[in-house]
């Protein structure tokens, strides 16, 4: 008749009006009904109003006062959120660091040094029943209690300064404890044992109770317990732990030594010290296993339902874990590769150290060679074919500008010096494949760096070889023979003598290296001239060679401008004479 919110807000008003002996009174209605506040109409509907409820009470309450009651609370939570409930699981694995224990300092102590010893004497005079006393003085005192701290932080541990205190403060405390035996004294009967039962949430410090305390077989327990659980986080792979919290090997046996001196103490505790020891082990075995289940990411546990015969179905397939995404990422970073989530994503970025050596790629120039593409071209410019301009490739707007495209990249022609205006791109073209073919026909330059760093006596028998067709320049059409003539006087003023080019190469010498660079060669022709020459003098000189072979309109000028820029002044003082 109402909506499935309406009794839990009707009881979080109850709980609001009321005292808090009713609310403890009340929560037993809330306690027993948890089966069907976990229905789908509720739990859905409601969840977020029991636990807003269930948080007012506890700010209500007092942790030392109604210790009880919290717990019934916590415990009520618990049983109501499904057990993979992210918000209850400490996901990060924080410690409550404000959770301190108050002691009393050196300096305090000191003050009441006095008042404990009379306070002491007064105890044991007012004792009925014999019990063998630990003399408790200001290093025992300081060192036990200052020993929580280390358990309300255990990350202290993995500093030096702090393992080597802690470790000192834990040798003189199992010496006292193995110095101290206890006997069990059972003063109350079982009747009244729960009547007689009090509750401590904290630890009390006062100077004049540890004397007792260090008697108490359920304190010794205690202390003895946090031991254990810190030294099992201290050894435990925490997925949150920073990577630099890890113990050495030394540490390692230290805590395997202190582990075997705790289990002794406990087992010589009475009462039932071996059953003890066994209780404390399978719920440390428990701790172990919920570690694991945090750092896999904490999986839904669902229960497997039941069949009609009510025999337990047969088990789902186990799916392959998912390994944690840092850590994939991190192997992948330790190999020099890259995880983008998708495995073919992944193989295609990493097939090739880095983008620019995949593009460097024989599979990915898809540029032709001048051979493929120019071929047709050049064998309709011969006039015995007879082929009608209209119908030459070099009228193809289309042919034309994919030529200008692979002259631009691959001719050492294209971008020369000329003052002559290009008329038409057709004519220019026609220029252009036939000084390039045939320097492909008689100088492969392109075609590896064995064939572009030729022997000199090779260069020499090419230069020779020279066609006509490399000197013509795109004009209208017509030269004149005055120009030849003073074109051959400018080519002669260029020209570097032989005996010239021998001084600069041995004052470059071996620095010949950072000159090929800056020609542009690439390491494998520059490792040519390596295998090919043998002294430096001779490797500088071939390389000089061979680039004024290579360059277009070569002057004397340039060539200073290039050693000057690379600091090899001697050399270009030389050309300068």
């Amino acid at each position: 008749m109402c909506t499935a919110i309406m009794p839990v807000v009707i009881l979080s008003d109850m709980f609001d009006v009321t005292t808090l002996d009713c609310c403890e009174k009340m929560f037993d209605h809330v306690e027993s009904n948890v089966h069907l506040l976990k229905e789908p109409q509720f739990f859905t509907a409601c969840k977020n109003n029991l636990l807003r409820m269930c948080n007012d009470l506890l700010r209500r309450l007092s942790r030392s006062r109604n210790t009880v009651f919290c717990g019934r609370i916590l415990l009520f939570l618990a049983k109501f959120f499904p057990f993979s409930e992210r918000s209850g699981l400490n996901i990060v694995s924080e410690f409550n660091l404000e959770n301190t224990t108050e002691y009393l300092s050196e300096s305090n102590f000191e003050q009441i040094e006095d008042i404990i010893q009379d306070s002491n004497i007064a105890d044991e005079s007012k004792t009925d029943f014999d019990i063998e006393k630990v003399n408790v003085n200001k290093n025992l005192y300081l060192k036990f209690w200052s020993l929580q701290d280390y358990f309300r932080n255990p990350n202290q541990c993995y500093k030096p300064d702090h393992w080597k205190l802690f470790t000192t403060h834990t040798d003189f405390i199992f010496s006292t404890f193995q110095s101290h035996k206890l006997e069990h004294v059972n003063r109350m009967n079982n009747d009244n044992v729960e009547q007689n039962m009090h509750y401590f949430p904290k630890y009390l410090t006062n100077h004049k109770l540890l004397e007792l305390q260090l008697s108490d077989v359920n304190f010794r327990r205690y202390i003895l317990i946090q031991f254990l659980l810190l030294f099992q986080y201290l050894d435990a792979p925490v997925k949150f732990k920073p990577d630099n919290f890890k113990l050495k090997s030394d540490q390692l046996e230290w805590i395997k030594n202190a582990t075997n001196t705790i289990y002794d103490l406990i087992i010589n505790t009475p009462p039932d010290g071996i059953n003890f020891s066994q209780v404390v082990k399978n719920i440390l075995q428990r701790e172990e296993q919920w570690n694991k289940w945090k750092n896999d990411g904490c999986p839904e546990v669902t229960k497997r339902p039941l069949s009609a015969g009510n025999e337990i179905d047969m088990p789902a397939p186990k799916r392959r874990p998912r390994r944690n995404l840092g850590d994939v990422m991190k192997n992948m970073a330790a190999n020099n590769k890259v995880f983008l989530g998708d495995p073919d994503l992944t193989k295609l970025w990493n097939s090739k150290p880095n983008n620019l050596e995949a593009c460097k790629g024989p599979e990915r120039d898809f540029l032709p060679s001048f051979d493929s593409f120019f071929q047709e071209a050049f064998e309709q410019l011969d006039p015995e074919l007879c082929i009608e301009n209209q119908f030459r490739k070099v009228n193809d707007g289309n042919f034309g500008w994919r030529a200008l495209r692979l002259l631009a990249r691959k001719s050492p022609h294209f971008f020369a010096q000329s003052n002559n205006p290009i008329h038409k791109l057709s004519e220019y073209l026609e220029i252009m494949i036939k000084k390039t073919m045939s320097k492909e026909k008689q100088n492969p330059v392109n075609q590896g760096s064995e064939k572009r760093l030729s022997p000199s006596k090779e260069i020499e028998s090419k230069k020779e070889s020279l066609t006509e067709s490399e000197e013509v320049e795109i004009t209208d059409g017509s030269h004149d023979e005055n120009e030849n003539d003073n074109n051959v006087e400018v080519e002669d003023k260029n020209k570097i003598p032989k005996h010239i080019i021998e001084q600069v190469a041995a004052a470059i010498g071996e620095k010949w290296n950072l000159l090929a660079e800056k020609f542009g060669y690439q390491p494998d022709e520059i490792e040519f001239v390596k295998s090919i020459r043998t002294t430096p003098l001779d490797q500088a000189l071939y390389l000089l060679e061979v680039w004024m072979y290579d360059a277009e309109n070569l002057k004397p000028q340039d060539l200073v401008y290039i050693l000057e820029e690379i600091n090899l002044v001697d050399a270009a003082n030389i050309l300068k004479l």
